[in-house]
């Protein structure tokens, strides 16, 4: 019987010992860079031709938000949705694009949401305190 307990937990510390090498990391921080005043909705609209892919630079995912609040790329939604929970930090920008100040986090339910489909074209969020949802 000794030696079924010691197979049996050998294989359970295997697995946990591959589950924990092969997990994703969730060090990634999604920074949000938006024109200064900027309040309202954005918009992620996924798979856009000829748009720049996304990229984690340095453990940071950069979304620059335009005025108009629709950012374009051509990587898929899965790009997000494979982040799992991350932190966020937001700032204003000036035209320069240099960071001007932090914006609390915690006034605005700024993560991005989709519709539930992995395949959705587009998530979206908002930098309003009186806005929860956007549409």
């Amino acid at each position: 019987m000794g030696k079924k307990k010691w197979l049996l937990l050998s294989i359970v510390l295997t697995v946990i010992l591959i589950w924990w090498i092969s997990k994703t990391s969730h060090e990634t921080t999604v920074v949000y860079h938006l024109p200064e005043g900027f309040k309202g909705c954005f918009n992620l609209y996924f798979n856009q031709p000829k748009e720049k892919e996304l990229e984690i630079i340095d453990d940071s995912l950069l979304l620059t938000v335009p005025e108009n609040g629709n950012i374009l790329t051509s990587s898929p939604s899965k790009f997000i949705t494979d982040l799992g929970w991350h932190k966020s930090k937001a700032f204003y920008i000036d035209k320069d694009g240099k960071p001007v100040s932090e914006i609390n986090m915690m006034e605005f339910n700024s993560g991005l949401t989709g519709n539930g489909n992995p395949l959705s074209e587009r998530m979206k969020g908002t930098f309003d305190p009186n806005q929860e949802h956007c549409y």
